[in-house]
């Protein structure tokens, strides 16, 4: 009896020391999932594919970073970004592009079923447009605070940015995924044009962005009804 209750008190004590040594290991750490894009067109640098890169690897709070950049095309762009997801299984998923004619951080609310390939229009899927699950507006006001500047935006765009914004939330719909997702549009460096931004601010800014959307409780994207008027229908982002 007596050896049974020192190996009963070791054992404890193991336990308390294990988990006071290793107290990383009594959750599973939480990951963002941070996307880019290669370069295109006549842009040969992309800031969006940087800012992932930078990001890789990082900690935003107690949520580990994954940052990858995604091919500029239809058919494998979202191949990628599918395959990290079910890889990394992500609490937040924040989607990047350039927007060349961009002067600030633009934070999308809406995706579109509808993409453009040369001269050509297709649907992507059924559902006509997807809402961001991002807290939009409480990012953009957290910017703004910082100095950044930043707006929301109603227009994705009809190519790949919208493309990958769409199935990114189709994705996790279908799959039933407790996970927030949005995409957000950059400018393109101050090396690149007069009105762009430093890498260091966009980075900044989508630290922020990830810091507000892993805080917030926010029911971005839910369709509201006062009063019970259909004219009184309102967003959360306004």
């Amino acid at each position: 009896m007596k050896h049974g209750f020192l190996n009963m008190a070791g054992a404890k004590a193991f336990i308390i020391i294990f988990f006071f040594l290793f107290p990383s290991i009594t959750h599973e750490e939480e990951v963002v999932l941070i996307t880019g894009f290669e370069p295109f067109g006549k842009w040969e640098i992309n800031p969006s594919e940087l800012v992932a890169e930078n990001l890789n690897g990082s900690k935003i709070g107690n949520a580990k970073v994954i940052g990858i950049v995604l091919p500029v095309d239809y058919n494998e762009s979202f191949k990628k970004l599918e395959k990290t997801i079910a890889r990394y299984k992500p609490e937040l998923i924040i989607c990047l592009g350039l927007d060349g004619s961009a002067k600030a951080i633009n934070v999308e609310m809406i995706a579109l079923n509808l993409k453009r390939d040369g001269w050509k229009f297709e649907r992507i899927n059924e559902k006509l447009f997807y809402i961001s699950t991002l807290p939009c507006n409480e990012i953009v006001n957290e910017l703004r605070k910082e100095g950044i500047k930043a707006k929301i935006s109603f227009f994705a765009g009809f190519y790949l940015c919208n493309f990958i914004f769409y199935n990114t939330m189709r994705y996790i719909e279908e799959n039933e995924l407790d996970v927030k997702a949005g995409f957000i549009h950059i400018p393109p460096l101050k090396s690149q044009a007069s009105y762009g931004m430093d890498l260091e601010e966009i980075v900044k800014a989508v630290e922020t962005a990830v810091e507000v959307s892993l805080d917030s409780h926010s029911f971005n994207g839910k369709i509201v009804f006062f009063d019970d008027s259909p004219k009184s229908i309102v967003t959360t982002a306004t």
